[in-house]
């Protein structure tokens, strides 16, 4: 199942449900289904959400600055090969 968004969350009969949905190729949303938690483990669930999804992006955003550091270090290093053929060049001409 794909979840893109949340639809309609209620709480009734000591259940919190939550619909969830997802674009179609039209561009519409329907719904993928009902994430329904009882009432005595909301709270747990939602933590454990949040505390993962907390983890998730401390991930992301490591690979992000790891891949920055790469990119500046690769486009220096190619700066310097241009600037060498380029003083050979003058030194040609």
């Amino acid at each position: 199942m794909i979840v893109e968004g949340l639809g309609s969350v209620t709480f009734v009969n000591g259940l919190l449900r939550v619909q969830l949905t997802a674009i179609n190729a039209e561009g519409k949303v329907y719904e993928t289904g009902t994430l329904e938690i009882p009432a005595s483990k909301t709270g747990e669930i939602i933590q454990g959400l949040a505390t993962a999804t907390q983890g998730i992006q401390n991930k992301i955003n490591e690979v992000v600055e790891e891949s920055k550091k790469e990119a500046s270090s690769s486009n220096g290093k190619k700066d310097e090969k241009k600037s060498k053929t380029g003083s050979k060049n003058k030194k040609k001409n």
